[in-house]
């Protein structure tokens, strides 16, 4: 009997699964699609701003590894954010985190700062640094309930694209071209965080979960 029940026991622990994968596997699967997803969800602006624009096809290749070097950064900061925040707080600050980093990089990197460069629109690039990390974040995260928001967001994106590809071949002069991507851009990715945040509280109100991480 007690060699039986000692049997049943090793049994029972041989049919034990783990049940989520182990951390680090988890991290790096869930990384490289952020990373992806952030650079090409900043990859139509940037195209905007360094090629229609500039005819700077160098500038757009240096600007979206910069951008992976900052999504990299972004994705672990936003995981521990997730551990150890209830979802819609972690998203907010998310949010707040990803607009005035992005600021801090244009003011002190790149020169857009309201001193040094008065007639950059400090608000459009907020929206777009916060859409390069807001949105992956949305789209890895395994909750169903986002899943009509993510198709909205792919609907818009793919919207806003054909307006840029549009523009940019019906515009007669480069003069109307400059101004209409620039203000594209700014209303663009304005529309896309408001719709990212918007749809992102609706689901955790209507399904509240209280401290999870995403990936």
């Amino acid at each position: 009997m007690r060699h039986c029940g000692r049997s049943l026991v090793v049994r029972g622990m041989n049919n034990i699964r783990p049940a989520t994968r182990p951390p680090l596997a988890s991290f790096a699967s869930s990384l490289l699609p952020f990373v992806l997803i952030g650079v090409l969800t900043a990859a139509v602006g940037e195209l905007q701003f360094s090629v229609f624009i500039r005819g700077d096809w160098a500038n757009l290749y240096g600007s979206m590894f910069v951008n992976a070097l900052y999504l990299t950064g972004a994705f672990v900061v936003t995981r521990l954010l997730f551990r150890a925040l209830p979802r819609r707080a972690a998203f907010i600050i998310s949010v707040a985190l990803a607009a005035v980093c992005g600021l801090m990089v244009e003011w002190f990197l790149i020169g857009n700062s309201p001193w040094g460069n008065p007639s950059a629109n400090q608000l459009g690039m907020a929206a777009y640094w916060a859409c390069l990390v807001i949105v992956p974040l949305i789209v890895i995260d395994p909750d169903p309930h986002l899943r009509p928001l993510i198709r909205t967001i792919v609907v818009y994106s793919l919207i806003y694209t054909s307006f840029a590809v549009l523009g940019q071949w019906l515009l007669p002069t480069a003069d109307w071209r400059f101004a209409y991507h620039i203000w594209l851009v700014v209303l663009g990715y304005l529309g896309l965080i408001v719709l990212c945040m918007v749809g992102y509280n609706r689901v955790q109100r209507a399904v509240p979960v209280s401290i999870s991480s995403t990936g």
